[in-house]
Parts: C-alpha cells; structure tokens; sequence
C-alpha cells in the first residue's frame, strides 16, 4: 500500500531534563469547588469577568487549552491576585505571564512569588535576566549565584554564572566555572561552546578558536551555531578563505541551510559573519535558548516558551529567537501567534529566510492557503538559486490534492539543482507522486526510477514503485523482490507489509497473502484498505465468512468513495473466479 516518508527522529537530546518544572496545568487550588458548576469551561469565560477566582482559574484553563496564552495569563494572574497565599497558583501565574511576553507584570509577579517561595528558580531567573538586559551584571551575579542546580535549568546555572563573572571582569574565574565535570559529563560540548565564547568576549582570539576546534569530530557535523562562531573567529583572525573553506565543506558534506548561505554570502562580501554569543547578554540569551529548544524537542511548550521570552528580552532582534518562539506557537495550535513572532525576524537576520518559510506554514494551518501560496511563490521567485520554497509549495499543493500544480512545483525544483545529489531523492520521490497522480504514469514511474538511482534502498520509493506496479499488473516479480526489501527496511510499516502482501495475492500466491495482509492489519488495524485486501485474500483461500467481515469492517473505516462501490459489490457478490492468467 501506498505510504509516505516518516518524520525523522529527534536529534539525541544532550542535557539531562529533570521533570521539575511547575506544570501550567496543576492541581485545582482548594477553594475551586465552591465555583464550578455543570457546563464548565464555557460558562467560566462568562464569569471569569472579575465575578468569581475559580471562574478565572477554569477561564484561564480554557483559554490554555485553546493555545491562548495571553488570554490565559490575565486569567491565572487575576485568580492569584484573589487568593495571594496560593503558592500553586502564583507560580503558575508568574510562568503564564513570562510566556506571554510580558516581562514588567513578570518581574512584579515573580518577586511577590519569591516573598512565598525563596527557591521559586524561574522567578529568580527572570529577575537576573532583568538585570543582565539593563546592563547591571553585578547585580545578575549575585541573582544567578542563587540558582540551585535542579532539572533543566540546573543544566545551565553554572554556564549562566560564567557568563556573569566575565561580564563584571573576573575571566579567569569564568574560565575555571567551565573546566568542572567530569570525564562522562554529558555538557562537554555546551561547556566548551561557550567557554570558547567567553574566550573571544575577552579578547582571547586564538585560544578561543582552538576552543572550538577542540570540539570538532571527524565524521560529524559540529553544531551549527559552533560552525558559525568558527566562522566568525575566523574572519576576525582575518582568515576569510578559511571560514568561507569550512562553510563551503559544511555544505558539501551535510547539507545546505539557508542561513548557511546566507552567512557565507555575507562573509563573500567582506562582513563579518554571526557571532551567536559577542557579549554577556547573548550568551546568557543563547543558554536559554538553547534550553528552549530542547524542551520544545521534549513538546513541553510551556516551559519552553518562558526560556525563550526570557532570551528574546535579553536580545530583542535575534532572529533564532523569534524563530523559536513561533515553532513553540505552532505546536500550541497558535498560528496567529507563531505568524506575529516570524514577523519579528527582520530581513537583516541570517534567519530571515527560515522565519517566511515558517510564516508559510502557519498560514496553511490557519486555512489560509492561498496566502501561503503566494508567499511561496514570491520567496521561490527571490532566490531562484534555491529550491526549498519550491518544495514546500510542493508539499502544500500535494496535501491540498492540487497534483498538477504541486508537480510543476516540483519539476521546476528539480530544473533548478542541476546535478542530482543523494539527498535529492525525496524531490524526485514526491514529484513521482503528483504525476502518479495526475495519470502521468511514465513520467512518474521515471521519477521514481529517479529517486531508486539515487538512494537504491529508500523503503518508502521502493515500496510506491513496486504497489504501483502490482496495481497495474505489471512487473510482478520484480515488485516482489523490491517489497521484500522494502520489507526488510521497515518491518513494523503496516503500509508497506500491506504491499508485499498484495503483490501475493496479485500473483496468485493466496495462502502467502494471508500471511502478510494479516500481519498488515495488526500493524494498521484501522486503515480501510488494508482490511478489505485481507478479505479478498480471505476470499480466495475459502475463508469466505472471514473475508465479509473484512469488508464490512473496511466498509466501517469510511474508505475512500471510489472504493465504497467496489467494497458493496463484493458483499453482495463476492469475488468473481481469477483470471487464470494470474494462477
């Protein structure tokens, strides 16, 4: 059966992430039952207009649920306002406010928090983070040297008092802060990163370069904010043919990003790259980032988002952030939200391009398609040397059932990459698609051939090429071969388990059918046409009242409408004698 490329895994998280995080979703705070009533989160909006504080506090739940921070935040603020000594409540509050961007009502909340809770971390973090943004490092010394060194926060307290050290001119203790560990720490790389940050923030040029180099693996990628402090090591070293050497090497052995590109174009010019962490507050702001990327990763938003408005007070015009923040908003459901933050990246950052990529994509969630199309269209006309708005242009029209369009997308992507490379195959793979499915089947059968060329073992090509041609009837035994291999790949992928077996059965062989179409179902029990080709198996083999209940299971999983007629037919009928040609 027909299936598509699964998402790849999450790269291997590298800080220890403790669950000690206060939930925005806690426990209901003990005066909450003489509020509710029967009908709920609904009839709460309706009072939480300042009537009762447990309306407020299930206003604001509901306003949580529905990706609505803000709202959310006003809610829970004025519920704790209603009842001050609710430490639950103040912290969750404090974190809902920090979330929503507004920082002034987070310092006044996360002081009163601290009055009922010395250790409260996040609060104490934020007022540090105040102090950091105004310049007044002694101050967000003394803040951070409080930090206690529990859950994810406590992954980075230590880098954070680096940083404050080396901005009140104490370097040296900031170095000796990074040489703690010991030889199976798991932050040997966060470590070295920003010790080699700290380094060049002191002027320390050389040793800060063989900082980063000290971080290099020979058959790895280094990070890419370590690649692009590299670089811009390397052109304050005035070795500008070096930076451009190692981006060049980075794109030739992993891949292309666009803000690869675009600091390698801006290096070309004579600029000086993009330091991610030139000075205190952008390297505490990195820290929190960083954070907040891997517990978005973990898709525990809520807390991701508090780091990153921390980081985006601390430097207001990196774009990363603002990136950060709207990937956070759409996986709350928020895209009107992710859209307000992808506009805050201005064209002057390296990010720019990701961020109107991004923008894209919120405005498909929030059914506005067409608007989406044209932002892609206009990107894909702006940089006619890269394919990626094509590709996702492409994505788009093909999720819409647009075949015709998505697949001029994508052969205008392929017209622009000149010599395919191995990572292309994807582009050829779904380009076969959208002609498969505008009845251009030579053209997509090439394209597949293409894709199989390119990376012989691809499961997920392997597995469409050889359906297609069972489908068809054609090719029967290579098929097989192909989806046996397929098989071999992707054993649990009921889909493509569900071809193998169909090609069984398209060659006669039903008993063998069965078996595979029967392991198919307990893999994707759900999917109509997977159970109606184990009832035709059923069928064949004699096991007649099995394969009607098949069927009318299949019939149950609301299949396609060209199969309904067909499925019909066989209910009443079953199935007419085989072609003898076919066993």
């Amino acid at each position: 059966m027909l299936s598509g490329p699964c998402r790849g895994a999450s790269r291997p998280v590298v800080l220890l992430l403790a669950a000690s995080l206060v939930s925005c979703t806690g426990q209901s705070p003990g005066w909450l039952g003489s509020g509710w009533r029967d009908g709920g989160l609904a009839s709460a909006e309706e009072f939480g207009q300042g009537r009762s504080p447990a309306a407020s506090y299930l206003a604001g739940r509901h306003a949580l649920e529905l990706g609505r921070i803000e709202e959310a935040a006003r809610y829970f603020d004025r519920a704790a306002s209603a009842d001050p000594l609710n430490l639950d409540l103040r912290r969750q509050a404090f974190l809902l406010t920090v979330a929503a961007g507004e920082i002034d009502r987070g310092v006044v909340l996360a002081r009163q928090l601290l009055e009922l809770d010395g250790s409260a971390e996040e609060a104490r973090l934020l007022l540090a983070v105040v102090e950091a943004k105004a310049g007044r490092y002694q101050t967000m010394r003394e803040q951070v040297a409080r930090l206690g060194g529990r859950g994810a926060l406590g992954s980075i307290a230590p880098l954070l008092r680096a940083w404050a050290r080396a901005a009140t001119g104490d370097l040296d203790a900031a170095l000796d802060l990074l040489e703690r560990g010991g030889r199976d720490d798991p932050f040997t790389l966060l470590r070295g990163y920003h010790r080699a940050m700290i380094l060049a923030y002191g002027g320390r040029l050389a040793e800060a370069r063989a900082a980063l180099a000290a971080l290099e693996k020979a058959d790895e990628p280094v990070p890419t904010r370590v690649l692009f402090a590299q670089a811009a090591l390397d052109v304050r070293a005035d070795e500008r043919e070096r930076a451009l050497a190692r981006l060049d090497e980075r794109r030739a052995r992993f891949g292309d990003t666009a803000a690869l590109a675009v600091i390698r174009e801006r290096i070309a010019r004579g600029g000086e790259g993009w330091l991610p962490a030139a000075d205190a507050a952008a390297g505490a702001a990195d820290l929190l980032l960083g954070l907040a990327e891997l517990l978005r990763e973990q898709r525990v938003t809520a807390q991701a988002l508090v780091y990153a408005r921390l980081a985006a007070h601390l430097t207001p015009d990196a774009g990363d952030v603002w990136l950060a923040i709207g990937r956070i908003a759409q996986l709350q459901d928020d895209p009107a939200g992710a859209i307000r933050a992808f506009e805050r990246v201005t064209e002057s950052s390296p990010f720019y391009w990701e961020a109107q990529l991004a923008k894209a994509s919120a405005l498909k969630d929030q059914d506005k398609s067409e608007e989406a199309v044209a932002l892609l269209r206009e990107l894909a006309r702006r940089r006619p040397e890269r394919i990626d708005a094509l590709v996702q242009l492409g994505d788009l029209l093909r999720a819409e059932e647009r075949f015709a369009e998505a697949g001029e997308a994508y052969g205008e992507a392929i017209a622009r990459i000149g010599k395919p490379e191995r990572h292309h195959w994807r582009l050829f793979y779904v380009r076969g698609i959208a002609l498969e499915r505008t009845k251009r089947w030579p053209e997509a059968e090439a394209a597949f051939l293409q894709a199989l060329e390119l990376q012989p073992d691809q499961p997920f090509v392997l597995n469409y090429l050889g359906y297609s041609w069972v489908e068809q009837g054609v090719n029967l035994e290579r098929a097989k071969v192909m989806l046996h291999r397929a098989v071999e790949l992707r054993p649990q992928d009921g889909f493509i388990v569900d071809s193998l077996g169909w090609a069984y059965f398209k060659l006669g062989e039903w008993e063998k059918a069965v078996e595979y179409l029967e392991r198919a179902v307990e893999l994707e029990p759900g999917d109509p046409t997977i159970n109606d080709h184990l009832g035709d198996a059923y069928w064949r083999v004699g096991r007649q009242r099995e394969a009607r209940f098949q069927w009318q299971r299949a019939l149950g999983l609301k299949p396609e409408q060209d199969a309904l007629a067909a499925i019909n037919e066989k209910l009443e009928r079953g199935l007419p004698e085989p072609d003898a040609r076919r066993g």
